[in-house]
């Protein structure tokens, strides 16, 4: 496990955020009326959507392509784990989330930690819910 952590801590250190500069993001979901309300959000707050990913296989491109300061990922994705995607994306691409969930079962919230999040915001959240969850972001990458 302490291998894990410092490749994460590796990724990330390998980028910088500018004080004040918007999040470059992308949203992790599968829900496409979710993922289109989430996009418009994040733009009306200021931020630069990268794109959207419906698969763990199309976030991982994604990022790849992209190089996001962090994912809005959902912890169940249609036929896929939301929790695992984000672990995977921030052990190869440094890329940490902000989980969007229905459940706030101990197991989830257990499993999310372990992921050591940005942030967890539950559904149905307002759009300044999400503010103060992007907000916290940022502080927290600079």
């Amino acid at each position: 496990m302490l291998r894990i952590d410092a490749v994460a801590k590796q990724n990330a250190s390998q980028r910088t955020r500018v004080p004040g500069q918007p999040l470059r993001l992308i949203v992790v979901e599968d829900d496409g009326a979710a993922a289109d309300m989430l996009a418009v959000v994040v733009t009306d707050l200021g931020h630069t959507l990268c794109g959207v990913a419906r698969t763990e296989d199309e976030a991982v491109e994604l990022a790849t392509r992209e190089r996001p300061d962090l994912a809005l990922m959902d912890v169940r994705l249609g036929g896929g784990d939301g929790i695992a995607v984000a672990r995977r994306l921030n052990l190869g691409h440094g890329v940490r989330s902000i989980y969007l969930s229905g459940n706030s079962d101990h197991g989830t919230m257990a499993r999310i930690t372990e992921t050591y999040p940005l942030g967890v915001v539950h559904k149905p959240f307002s759009h300044a819910q999400l503010k103060v969850a992007l907000d916290l972001a940022a502080r927290r990458l600079r």
